[in-house]
């Protein structure tokens, strides 16, 4: 059995293989085609998972998409009604709205009946055979978390920006079903809240959220923004949740997350993500802690409803790891899974599994790995080396002290083994790494490499049995999905992982999941005794995760890094450097 699935019209589109009922390849189309957040057709990521399978679109036997376009028809008079008085705002805009906005996905719903006969051409089918699937989009969110994590049950939460009406689902998971227990509906959105203030506050559509994370931590969660913010949301005694939308025009207009009303409140929206006030600071920090009170009143309301001791999350908001290291140590829970590829490419994965498990009924398997890309051998990469006519030595397990020696000396490293990693997160694969005990390295890695906003954290990578003895909790999160506090005794100690408010976000490792990191980890051990790493994403300010080996060669070459190790090969700039 051969199941494809994908998403598309919207952000971050993606495809998956399933090859008897197993994820096999996974594949974000940014990667393949270089252009971030990429939400158009994936014609390289399907093409890309085609060749994997050593397949052709004829061998498939289904095709699962991640939207059910009926249902958003059927809304649509719905909507009209409800919000007669911004529908002449809307008509104007309508047809100006991007993919990647909340409302964008209504110039496509047409378009998604003609995928199948698409699918056809573009792959050049002869006898094709699949049957093309619609699947209600935050079903493919909840399946992506559920039907891979290791629990018989457990209590489903998903929450982003919008699926065709619904913007979070609370739901529950026994064995191959999964039960609709609550939705909140359009417009009350928490992901489209929190894209609004971050918007508001300067940044960007889809980037904007995750430096808001960041940025409130310079905030006060306590503040009276906090409380002004607080009144304008109402938590339902049903788990689910309201807020007063005359503050927000995030669901009839483009120019705008937020209304007058609120600007009248908070203050000017700003226009470049910079200089913010101490005043901006605390709306920020307000943003943060309304969804943590918001996620943690519906994963208490979905405790009492299932008596589960599992919990699944998917969905954008999923990505927020300060709220999900709340929900860790909350105790609420006994184990976790959140889907690594949260957001919307992993919808690829979610409709396939969806499909398999749900409709089809078929065996379930756990997800034993996020490194669902493309590989490349050294013949791959030593081609790429000599095309950009650098010097490097193949140097087997010596690899791994030259490494660690030029980590303590205080020196960049790029790294890039084995199978890419699929979602937004670096998670030893494709990863930049440096010294976290340096108390310059963050300013070092921001002003050589990232070129970016000097309040934004790096993460830390640690081996999964050592986890708890410098930070708070020491439950596993080979994710990097969780944010967990420095221990104090080691803040002046790794200083250059500790954010502001005394926090981290973690990716534990161990060894069955990726060898190769785990040994360097503990080879640098043996050198400054921590097991303990910054790890940040291979990629240059504006560009997706490097995926090949030209990727990774063009971007050592552009950014001030020192080395480059690329499966068992040191890169570097000079012959000199080379020793």
């Amino acid at each position: 059995m051969t199941i494809l699935g994908f998403n598309s019209f919207g952000h971050d589109s993606a495809a998956a293989l399933m090859i008897d009922d197993e994820v096999v390849y996974a594949v974000e189309e940014e990667r393949l085609n270089r252009k971030k957040h990429a939400g158009g057709f994936p014609t390289s990521a399907i093409a890309s998972c085609l060749e994997h399978g050593n397949i052709s679109i004829d061998d498939v036997d289904h095709v699962a998409f991640f939207w059910k376009p009926s249902i958003s028809f059927s809304k649509i008079p719905v909507y009209l009604l409800k919000f007669w008085d911004k529908v002449p705002t809307l008509l104007r805009e309508q047809r100006h709205f991007e993919v990647e906005e909340n409302l964008g996905m209504l110039n496509y719903l047409f378009d998604m009946y003609k995928l199948p006969k698409k699918l056809r051409q573009i792959y050049n089918a002869k006898h094709s055979k699949f049957k093309f699937h619609f699947l209600e989009h935050h079903l493919c969110h909840a399946a992506s978390a559920f039907y891979p994590s290791p629990f018989e049950d457990a209590a489903i939460l998903t929450i982003d920006g919008a699926g065709e009406w619904a913007t979070t689902l609370l739901g529950y998971g026994k064995g191959n079903n999964i039960k609709k227990l609550q939705t909140v509906n359009t417009p009350y959105s928490l992901g489209a809240f929190y894209q609004a203030i971050s918007v508001h506050l300067g940044f960007k559509l889809i980037e904007g959220p995750g430096k808001l994370m960041g940025l409130a931590s310079y905030g006060d969660p306590d503040a009276k923004q906090y409380h002004e913010m607080k009144r304008l949301f109402r938590l339902k005694n049903d788990g689910t949740f309201e807020f007063d939308m005359r503050y927000f025009s995030y669901h009839y207009t483009r120019k705008s997350g937020v209304s007058p009303k609120f600007t009248d409140l908070f203050g000017p929206s700003k226009y470049s993500g910079a200089d913010w006030s101490h005043h901006e600071l605390n709306v920020a920090a307000a943003a943060q802690r309304i969804v943590e009170d918001v996620v943690m009143h519906m994963v208490i309301h979905l405790k009492k409803l299932t008596g589960s001791n599992n919990l699944c999350m998917a969905g954008g908001v999923a990505l927020n790891s300060v709220t999900n290291g709340i929900i860790a140590k909350s105790g609420l829970f006994k184990d976790i899974f959140i889907q690594p590829a949260a957001g919307d490419s992993g919808t690829a994965i979610g409709a396939a599994l969806l499909l398999d498990h749900q409709v089809l009924n078929r065996k379930r398997h756990v997800m034993k790995t996020a490194f669902l890309g493309p590989c490349y051998d050294n013949e791959a990469c030593i081609k790429a080396i000599e095309s950009a006519g650098l010097p490097y030595k193949v140097a087997g397990n010596a690899a791994y002290d030259f490494t660690a020696q030029q980590l303590m000396s205080n020196k960049i490293i790029a790294w890039f083994q084995g199978r890419m990693e699929f979602g937004p997160r670096a998670l030893g694969n494709r990863s930049i790494l440096a010294n976290a005990m340096n108390p310059e390295m963050k300013n070092i890695l921001n002003r050589r490499v990232k070129f970016r906003e000097g309040f934004r954290p790096f993460a830390a990578i640690v081996t999964e049995e050592d986890c708890g003895k410098y930070f708070d909790h020491d439950y596993p999160n080979p994710y990097m999905l969780l944010v967990y506090n420095v221990r104090d005794e080691y803040k002046t100690r790794l200083p250059s992982l500790t954010h502001v408010d005394g926090t981290v976000r973690i990716q534990t490792v161990n060894e069955k999941e990726n060898p190769p990191m785990r040994k360097l980890l503990k080879t640098f051990e043996q050198l400054s005794g921590y097991p303990v790493l910054i790890n940040t994403s291979f990629n240059v300010k504006g560009e997706p995760i490097v995926c090949t080996p030209e990727n990774a060669v063009n971007s050592f070459v552009n950014a001030d890094i020192d080395y480059l190790i690329i499966n068992d090969i040191i890169v570097a700039k000079d012959l000199a450097s080379l020793g």
